[in-house]
C-alpha cells in the first residue's frame, strides 16, 4: 500500500515538472535578478539608489517567489490542464525538514570551502559559486523525488559549472553574480522551452487533432 502511494506521489511530481513551464518562469526570474545585480554598477555611486536596491532585495525575492508560483499556475491552467488534466503538487512535508537540514549543512560547508579557496586564489569571488552549488543541490533533490526527469541532473551540472565559472570570471562581485543569473536563466528558458515544445507535440488539444 505504501509502495503504491509513493508511486502515485512520484507520478504527480513527474506530471508537475513534465511541461517545462517551471524552468521558463524561474529562468525569467533569474534574468530579472541579473538586471537587479548589474544595476548596482550602472547607478551613480554617490546616489541613494544602490542603497535602496540593497534594502529591497528581500522584498524582491519574496515577491519573485510568490509571482513565480502564481505565473506557473496561470500558464498550467491555460496550457497543461486542458491537455492532460489538473493536478496540484504540494511538497511532501514529512521529508521536507530533513532535506532542508541537509541542504543547510551542505551550503555551510560549501561556503567555508569557497571562502578558503577565495583567500588562496585572491581573484576568486565565492558567492556565484555558492549560489550555483545551492541551486544544483535543489535540482538534484527534485530529481530524486521525481523519477525519470533526468534533465534536472544536466541543469544541476550547468548551475554548478556556471556558478564556478562566474566566480573565476574576474568581474566585480555584483557583475559576477549578475553573469551567473543571466547565463543560467537563459539555460533554464531554452531547456524549458524545448521541454514545453515536446510536451505540446505529444499532447495536442482534443480539437487540434481532428479535421473540421
Amino acid at each position: 500500500m505504501d509502495q503504491n502511494f509513493r508511486e502515485i506521489q512520484q507520478r504527480v511530481r513527474r506530471y508537475w515538472f513534465k511541461d517545462g513551464i517551471g524552468e521558463i518562469v524561474v529562468g525569467s526570474l533569474f534574468l530579472l535578478l541579473a538586471l537587479y545585480f548589474a544595476g548596482h554598477r550602472w547607478l551613480p555611486a554617490d546616489s541613494n539608489a544602490p542603497m535602496m536596491l540593497d534594502g529591497s532585495l528581500l522584498l524582491i525575492l519574496i515577491l519573485g517567489i510568490f509571482t513565480t508560483r502564481r505565473l506557473i499556475n496561470i500558464f498550467k491552467m491555460h496550457i497543461t490542464y486542458p491537455r492532460t488534466g489538473y493536478v496540484e503538487y504540494y511538497p511532501d512535508k514529512e521529508g521536507l525538514l530533513p532535506t532542508q537540514i541537509f541542504i543547510f549543512f551542505i551550503a555551510i560547508g560549501f561556503i567555508f570551502l569557497l571562502v578558503v579557496f577565495g583567500k588562496w586564489v585572491g581573484s576568486f569571488i565565492w558567492l556565484p559559486g555558492f549560489i550555483g552549488a545551492l541551486i544544483s543541490i535543489i535540482l538534484i533533490v527534485i530529481r530524486t523525488r521525481a523519477i525519470d526527469l533526468n534533465r534536472f541532473y544536466y541543469l544541476a551540472a550547468a548551475s554548478l559549472f556556471l556558478g564556478l565559472a562566474s566566480s573565476f570570471s574576474g568581474l566585480p562581485a555584483h557583475y559576477s553574480i549578475s553573469l551567473f543569473y543571466a547565463l543560467f536563466g537563459i539555460v533554464l528558458m531554452i531547456w524549458g522551452g524545448a521541454t514545453l515544445a515536446k510536451y505540446l507535440h505529444e499532447n495536442p488539444l482534443a480539437d487540434e487533432g481532428t479535421d473540421e
